[in-house]
């Protein structure tokens, strides 16, 4: 059967796609990428938000409606937050099975179901997601995730995902270096290590992050980069780690979500103001100028004037170099919605729009202080409407941080990289010409 694939949601849920996939084609069947080719179309959703939610339904009602569409497949977390309603009677009809990420390996048996006029409905087990050994890498081959455990213990009182997916388990440090050595082989020379957070990596096992990381370094990878380190154990260890390590990418993805004690205490966050402000001068101590991106939350319930403008003097003080805002969805199930003191939409929005502006000051200001500098961007592709190469750099994250546009009239290779004088700041990204053409 020639099946299709819309993966939503974040980066976890990409590898999620990839490996079923993966077992599909296992199973015999086709992958093509246009879903007017496609006979059966896969849809691994995301839940963490209601817009999210909202975006899946759409997803599965847009696919369905096209006629050479048989079968539709509703995968990830939408049905393993919402299966009961969803599979009803009265349910979400235009989805012909519901299937939880931990069931991807039985795709084919799904897939022989729907075709005997079955509707197949199966439910989350605990266990880990499968690895499938034919997995489809769907990011430039130079780069790719390497999920490192599943679920989530943490219990942030904004947060479904301990919901959603479970526990927090770790895989093994033996089917990771097995998973890298397989990616490697396919030409992957970007390691980008990601799970609800890493940092906990092996708290449930006997294992540790560093532990695994000391592992991985020794595999023949350019690069290994860290997703969703929590502040509260991203170890001063950790940190030396990636300070001195060559293959360490000098980056540290951090959420901290707020600066306020009161709002993080509301939000069951483990960090202080002043426990943050010191993580921050640590890896800000390190001689490698590791580049700290992170995540904040405005709106959060009984979120007061004040405890906004904690978090936005921390934004000025502390000028981190990529950050991402969202307001405060409430999530049923989750304590935050039963909090009193909700934030009105308007005040949200008015909110969001104010540190967005205080980012985008601090961030055109780091942009603009790399004109004239040679820096290393490794390319990642072509844009064809700007007619420019474009890359990432050491201490940017592939299609999440501002690019590197560039211009070369000699030859350049995927996955390469390349000195770019930067010559001029737009929209806070880079533009500039391959200094290695000047010598």
């Amino acid at each position: 059967m020639r099946i299709g694939a819309i993966s939503l949601g974040c980066d976890k849920n990409r590898v999620d796609t990839e490996n079923l996939l993966g077992f599909a084609l296992a199973a015999g069947h086709e992958i093509v990428n246009d879903i007017n080719d496609a006979e059966l179309v896969i849809v691994n959703s995301c839940a963490f938000l209601q817009s999210a939610v909202k975006e899946s339904l759409d997803a599965v009602l847009e696919a369905k409606s096209h006629s050479n569409v048989r079968y539709l497949v509703l995968a990830g977390c939408l049905p393993m937050r919402y299966l009961k309603e969803l599979s009803a009677e009265d349910g979400l009809l235009e989805a012909d099975a519901f299937l939880p990420n931990t069931c991807y390996e039985r795709i084919g048996e799904v897939i022989e179901r729907l075709e005997k006029g079955e509707r197949v409905i199966l439910t989350a087990d605990g266990t880990l997601p499968k690895h499938s050994e034919r997995r489809v890498v769907t990011t430039p081959y130079h780069y790719a995730y390497l999920k490192i455990a599943e679920g989530c213990n943490n219990k942030c009182t904004f947060c479904a995902i301990p919901s959603i997916r479970g526990a927090y388990r770790s895989e093994s440090v033996d089917n990771l270096i097995r998973q890298a050595s397989e990616l490697i082989g396919q030409g992957v020379r970007e390691l980008i290590l990601v799970a609800q957070d890493v940092t906990r990596y092996g708290t449930d096992s006997g294992s540790s992050l560093l532990l695994l990381l000391r592992e991985l370094v020794k595999l023949p990878v350019d690069r290994i980069r860290l997703l969703y380190c929590y502040p509260d154990m991203c170890s001063e260890e950790l940190i030396d780690f990636i300070d001195e390590e060559p293959k360490m990418a000098k980056y540290i993805d951090m959420p901290i979500q707020h600066a306020s004690d009161s709002v993080l205490k509301r939000m069951n966050r483990k960090d202080t103001l002043s426990s943050l402000k010191a993580k921050i001068s640590y890896i800000r101590s390190k001689k490698s100028g590791i580049a700290i991106r992170s995540t904040f939350m405005v709106g959060f319930p009984g979120e007061t004037e004040e405890e906004f403008e904690e978090l936005c003097r921390f934004l000025i003080s502390e000028k981190l170099d990529n950050v991402g805002f969202f307001s405060y969805s409430k999530e049923e199930g989750t304590p935050a919605a039963k909090m009193k003191g909700q934030i009105s939409q308007k005040v949200k929005a008015k909110r969001l729009s104010a540190v967005h502006a205080i980012q985008s000051a601090i961030a055109r200001e780091k942009a603009e202080a790399a004109i004239g500098r040679t820096i290393p961007v490794i390319y990642d592709g072509i844009d064809y409407d700007k007619e420019l190469f474009f890359g990432h750099t050491d201490r940017t994250m592939p299609d999440a941080d501002a690019k590197v546009y560039f211009t070369s009239t000699s030859p350049v290779e995927i996955g390469e990289t390349y000195r770019v004088t930067i010559e001029k700041v737009k929209k806070l990204d880079l533009y500039g010409k391959n200094a290695e053409e000047e010598k």
